[in-house]
């Protein structure tokens, strides 16, 4: 029962620092959670301008980007 406390503990002290070093690495590159994009457009695949807001709907528009792992 020692044992698995101490590890419980372990297990518990790493993540608060490994979310403590993610959120210094993250300072300054990203949007804060909850924040606003930013009005961006681009050309569509018929080159017509598309802007976030053209993209959204009544409910709002959500956003998946996914990094490949060899980037």
């Amino acid at each position: 029962m020692k044992r698995l406390m101490s590890a419980l503990v372990a297990f518990v002290m790493a993540g608060w620092m490994l979310s403590a070093l993610a959120d210094d690495y993250s300072q300054g590159w990203s949007l804060p959670l909850g924040a606003s994009a930013p009005a961006i457009a681009a050309l569509d695949q018929s080159g017509a301008e598309r802007s976030l807001d053209s993209l959204a709907g009544e409910r709002g528009l959500l956003l998946f980007l996914v990094r490949s792992a060899d980037w």
